[in-house]
């Protein structure tokens, strides 16, 4: 502010006229003062205001990778996209792991296999899975072959008693043309975790019975998943390393998701999209996904869930912070 430092040094030397400055010169500066003044909060305005602008937006949050901010709009509706649910978000709980995990690793050598395994075992003791011991009978498999989608139609027709309870909508989306197939099996339990009949008709619902279980917070049941079985095609796995693999295996497997390209968010889910950038590992917003399913009960409804994605994508950006 130019105006400003001239208008304060004149004023701080009134006795410049010893020092040889004509008193014309201070008496016209001491007469714009005001002038001066109108000067100075005229160009300060744009700054103050530029300040305003910088203040945190409560409707956004900084996405550390991208170093910019996304509103939670924004990510809320990729929550609710990428979730594979049943039922209406207000009443139904979302899937997830309540049993024991046991990962287990076809197609690859051992190696590549167990650096797989380790990975997917800690990723689900992050988010507070309870993981089996070595030597456990798997119940999260993923097999690494030359058609995927032909293995999953075999299973079908091998052992359709696994896949009865799916309708004929949700068989065609694992058998969907794509790299990688996901079988998921859920199971309805009660909110102590007791198994609830299924059935294949309308005419006899299943009935559950149990005490105390009345609430408008949560439901009267959950749904937990008891297994899953994906399948990579090994053509379209060549380029990508066993970290990309094993954390897109868990943004799959431990969350009933769905593959996405062109979203508004990072996500590993993005892998096989096709982008010039595959994504290396989980992202912040898929690690908030993922806490935000595992945080609380296993009966919570599933806007509970999605809605909480951003203030857990809060959390892990203070955590961040307060690790620098």
């Amino acid at each position: 502010m130019p105006f400003a430092g001239r208008a304060t040094n004149y004023h701080d030397l009134p006795i410049g006229l010893g020092r040889g400055r004509p008193y014309w010169r201070w008496q016209m500066a001491r007469n714009l003062r005001p002038v001066f003044a109108l000067f100075a909060v005229l160009l300060a305005f744009p700054a103050a205001a530029q300040e305003q602008e910088r203040e945190p937006d409560p409707d956004t949050i900084i996405i550390t990778g991208r170093g910019e901010r996304v509103p939670i709009a924004a990510i809320q509706r990729q929550a609710r996209d990428i979730a594979v649910r049943q039922g209406s978000v207000f009443d139904t709980p979302l899937a997830r792991f309540e049993d024991r995990l046991c990962p287990g690793v076809a197609g690859l050598t051992d190696d590549a296999a167990a650096l797989i395994i380790d990975r997917i075992r800690a990723n689900a003791r992050m988010l507070g899975i309870r993981v089996q011991d070595d030597g456990c009978e798997a119940n999260f498999l993923l097999f690494f072959t030359a058609d995927g989608a032909g293995l999953m139609r075999r299973l079908m027709e091998e052992r359709p008693d696994w896949f009865q309870y799916l309708n004929s909508g949700q068989k065609d989306d694992i058998l969907a043309p794509g790299p990688v197939h996901v079988w998921t099996s859920v199971e309805p339990r009660t909110l102590t975790g007791m198994p609830i009949a299924q059935v294949r008709d309308l005419t006899r619902p299943p009935v559950a019975r149990a005490h105390a279980s009345h609430s408008l917070i949560y439901t009267s049941t959950r749904r937990d998943i008891t297994s899953v079985i994906m399948t990579f095609d090994t053509d379209d796995v060549a380029q990508l390393n066993v970290g990309q693999l094993a954390d897109y295996a868990t943004m799959r497997g431990l969350a009933q998701t769905r593959a996405a390209g062109g979203m508004e968010v990072d996500s590993i889910l993005a892998l096989f999209a096709g982008d010039d950038a595959a994504p290396q590992r989980l992202s912040e917003f898929d690690i908030a996904f993922l806490r935000s399913l595992y945080a609380g009960h296993a009966n919570f409804p599933a806007i509970n869930k999605l809605n909480d994605v951003g203030d857990q994508l809060r959390r892990l950006a203070e955590e961040g912070a307060a690790t620098e």
